[in-house]
């Protein structure tokens, strides 16, 4: 398929994002948008030179189109997906999958029946500090982990969309934002089959859902990690370290920073800068990668059976705090 023909519905920052990416790249064209919100899909149609249409049925039901990015919130994933699938197009969903485990299930089971290619926009897979923490581990020097943490602390809410307060429509912080911590962690250190959590909710009492969370997972593989989560953070941190079986990295800002680590055995401590792991744009990166799946066929990049995953940590993290009990997966 040479040609390929792309509808958005969503047409937030990240909708227009992941669609101003697909029509960079050569053969790919978006030729309809679509928002609920007159004046979002006028700019978006003004953008891409597209057609704006209001009801996501028929954006996405329309014979000139191959392929829909799913870039509402996340609760409004499910019917666009399932419209999608079956009318036959190949499916770009946002992250996260969706804020239920029943939703997802849902949507697996609809592009399953539906034969299409789909992909979740889990973008930090191609951000270049969290493509090489991968390449250590499986390919590089560090080998297996045996211990992994990561810190992202950010501030509130303040002037972004309601919908984000809403446990329900959003998945919290722990799927807004941390569906992508939680998907490099599972990306590095494989399934998780324990979860055990601790959280406040003392700031931002506009939202439904904790502003604090520490997750604590034990692996299938017998590894154990920590995701420290906050929306309350007024300093910002990004990041991360490993123990593995044959040493240490650390990264003190996961987003372009460099990689400091210690082979065991060595006194010596390595460095792998920014500019060694320079990559193409990361959102340009994911759909590039979903535009080949499209049309050379493969694996899935992030097949949606993955994207589940973080959910189920995620949901299984809100019911820990909830009980006070482990939570098995």
């Amino acid at each position: 398929m040479d040609s390929l023909r792309f509808a958005l519905v969503g047409c937030g920052g990240m909708g227009r994002a992941v669609a101003g990416s697909a029509a960079s790249l050569d053969g790919v064209s978006v030729d309809v948008v679509c928002d609920l919100i007159e004046q979002r899909r006028g700019e978006a149609a003004e953008q891409f030179g597209a057609v704006p249409v209001a009801d996501y049925r028929e954006a996405v039901a329309r014979d000139d189109i191959d392929a829909v990015i799913v870039a509402p919130h996340g609760s409004a994933h499910r019917p666009v997906v399932e419209a999608a699938a079956a009318a036959g197009k190949h499916i770009f969903c946002e992250k996260p999958l969706a804020p239920s485990l029943a939703d997802c299930d849902a949507m697996i089971a609809a592009v399953k029946a539906a034969g299409v290619k789909v992909q979740v926009g889990q973008v930090c897979r191609w951000h270049p500090t969290h493509r090489r923490l991968k390449q250590m581990v499986a390919d590089g020097p560090l080998g297996d982990v045996v211990s992994m943490y990561v810190e992202r602390s950010q501030g509130g809410w303040g002037g972004h969309p309601t919908w984000r307060l809403s446990r329900e429509m959003s998945g919290g912080t722990l799927l807004e934002v941390n569906a992508h911590e939680l998907d490099l962690m599972i990306w590095i250190a494989g399934p998780v089959k324990r979860v055990a959590a601790v959280g406040n909710h003392k700031v931002e009492m506009d939202q439904d859902y904790p502003d604090v969370t520490h997750v604590s997972m034990v692996f299938e593989s017998g590894a154990v990690g920590v995701l420290q989560s906050t929306n309350i953070a007024t300093v910002g941190t990004y990041q991360a370290r490993m123990d593995c079986v044959n040493g240490s990295a650390v990264v003190s800002q996961l987003f372009g920073g460099e990689v400091t680590y210690r082979l065991r055995g060595s006194e010596e401590t390595l460095k792998v800068t920014p500019e060694e792991m320079a990559v193409e744009n990361p959102v340009t990166g994911e759909v590039r990668a979903f535009v080949n799946y499209i049309r050379c066929g493969g694996e899935a990049p992030v097949p949606f059976e993955q994207a589940r995953l973080n959910v189920a940590v995620a949901n299984a993290a809100y019911e820990s705090i909830e009980t006070g009990q482990f939570v098995d997966l």
